[in-house]
């Protein structure tokens, strides 16, 4: 059942596997060169990269302070294996379209098991068996053929976000898993996974923590208060469950501490104002509903002009409302039933404008941006419930094996719905599109997309490595940017006999005649170390 799921899957990522890119989608040309630039970072030796040079028109920026790294060592692990930098971020999408669909079929058997196990001892196990993996298999399609899914991998282009949908089934069933079992034997494995797969979806995405560890909270109190209304406080399982956020707290602060020791350096207020001010992207409740779908932005307060689509999905939507009809009644995982009603519900809520005073009452949600990122969680619980409500459409006690039928063809309901929707913009992969040029060009387009930090004294578009960039015979080593420009003597005689440039250093020989001083064209930032002749020496913002 689970290989024909991920070969059900493959349809879906038809145009992965086209000769071009979606190159204009939102982010297409970001996971790009992000990738490229964290390339050539770890070529230079920098296993844990934070510096992007390509930025800035050369002057570089701290990209991966603030961009989580988790994905892109994903798809790094493809570019060490041989693959181009497009084709390695494809298979990073590849790889998280099969591990997301693995893990919601995965979690559906498990919450569907531990309803059915005494039918099946009674039954001798196999038709109800077979049942519940048809409905862990028709949820695994829902999930992979959602709406959202196809906006964020050919709309948005978006490789972090995308990637965090392969994350949340796992995360929360490792956190079920924890939680259920309590203190059985074999806790301490479980406590481990759960940190370790909680910490892995924080370090996908820098917005995870506000976004992903509220559903994380909200799984840990409705099992508390099962346990509690059956056997009292459960401390030992409250315990445990504090100890994997915590633990999962200690890993994620190799990401987290930099960022709010060193966050405060960098002119943060272009990440929240404008464009991304997120009262000007929730979602209008008809949105949900609505069959629209285009490759545009969402900009338009309003909803109605938005570019881009926001649909739940009309198979999502009739299945979350035949939930709600037989949640009352419902024979097997009801209580989780009414869990994923309420949280779905409570996201929809929570994107709409009707949440605006809450966005506006805990100011770091505006990091998240975008309300209608939530759309990842609230589809992520819709097909987990989709596969649930569809278990429950199944005759009682034993499932008829004719029911399997109704199974397959749902199944191919989903993936049918969602068929309109594989469909993505492609362009050549040409060799500037996986270079520095695409920096430039992309910052010549975008002159408001500059990064500036506490030291920039004065907006600029254009630096002394530009000419570099726009040369007709660029080239790269590496994906090092180019050294043309870097090192310039700005007092005292000398001269420049050489530069060079890394994914994550920079420097050159000058030979000089008289005291003086030279100019390295990087950001200041602190984290630089500078020698001179081998010697550590201070060095200061120009």
């Amino acid at each position: 059942y689970l290989i024909v799921l991920l070969v059900l899957v493959l349809p879906s990522l038809a145009p992965l596997a086209a000769p071009g890119y979606w190159y204009d989608a939102h982010d297409g040309r970001h996971s790009v060169f992000f990738l490229q630039m964290f390339d050539a970072a770890i070529r230079d030796g920098a296993l844990w990269p934070r510096w992007a040079l390509h930025h800035n028109q050369g002057m570089g920026y701290p990209t991966f302070l603030i961009q989580a790294p988790l994905g892109f060592y994903v798809a790094e692990m493809f570019v060490l294996a041989g693959a181009s930098i497009t084709n390695a971020v494809k298979l990073a999408w590849l790889t998280g379209a099969l591990a997301g669909a693995w893990g919601v079929y995965r979690l559906v058997i498990a919450w569907l098991n531990a309803h059915t196990a005494p039918v099946r001892e009674e039954a001798g196990g196999a038709p109800h068996l077979d049942g519940v993996r048809l409905a862990a298999v028709a949820a695994g399609l829902l999930y992979t053929y959602l709406p959202y899914h196809f906006v964020g991998l050919y709309v948005r282009g978006a490789l972090a976000d995308t990637l965090l949908l392969a994350w949340l089934p796992w995360l929360i069933l490792v956190f079920d898993r924890l939680l259920v079992r309590g203190g059985d034997p074999g806790w301490p494995r479980r406590l481990g996974t759960a940190a370790l797969v909680f910490a892995a979806t924080l370090l996908t995405h820098a917005f995870a923590l506000l976004s992903i560890a509220p559903l994380v909270v909200t799984l840990v109190i409705f099992r508390l208060l099962q346990q509690w209304r059956r056997h009292g406080f459960p401390l030992r399982t409250t315990l445990l469950a504090g100890a994997a956020g915590g633990l999962a707290l200690l890993i994620y602060a190799v990401f987290l501490a930099p960022l709010l020791v060193e966050g405060r350096y960098l002119d943060q207020q272009v990440y929240v104002a404008d464009t991304y001010d997120f009262r000007n992207h929730f979602v209008q409740i008809g949105q949900y509903f609505s069959p629209f779908w285009g490759f545009g932005y969402s900009d338009d307060p309003a909803g109605a002009n938005d570019g881009m689509s926001f649909q739940l999905g009309s198979v999502l939507v009739i299945l979350a409302l035949t939930a709600l009809f037989q949640v009352r009644r419902a024979e097997k995982a009801r209580a989780e039933m009414r869990y994923l009603l309420a949280v779905g519900g409570g996201l929809l809520v929570v994107m709409s404008p009707l949440a605006q005073p809450l966005w506006e009452a805990i100011p770091p949600l505006a990091v998240i941006q975008f309300p209608w990122r939530l759309l990842a969680l609230a589809s992520f619980v819709f097909s987990v419930l989709g596969g649930l409500a569809l278990w429950n459409l199944l005759p009682s006690p034993l499932p008829d094996p004719r029911a399997a039928g109704g199974l397959v063809v749902m199944s191919l309901l989903a993936m049918l719905a969602g068929y309109p929707f594989i469909q993505a913009q492609l362009a050549p992969v040409e060799p500037w599109r996986e270079d520095g040029r695409a920096v430039y060009q992309f910052e010549r387009e975008h002159p408001d997309m500059f990064g500036y930090t506490v030291w920039v004294t004065q907006p600029f578009t254009t630096t002394a490595l530009s000419p570099a960039f726009a040369a007709p015979d660029y080239t790269e080593d590496r994906g090092d940017a180019p050294t043309a420009g870097r090192l310039e003597i700005v007092a005292g005689q000398g001269q420049v006999l050489s530069s060079y440039v890394g994914g994550s250093s920079a420097g050159g020989v000058v030979e000089m005649e008289t005291d003086g001083a030279v100019r390295l064209n990087v950001y200041y930032f602190p984290g630089w170390a500078v020698t001179v002749d081998g010697r550590p020496t201070e060095a200061r913002p120009d």
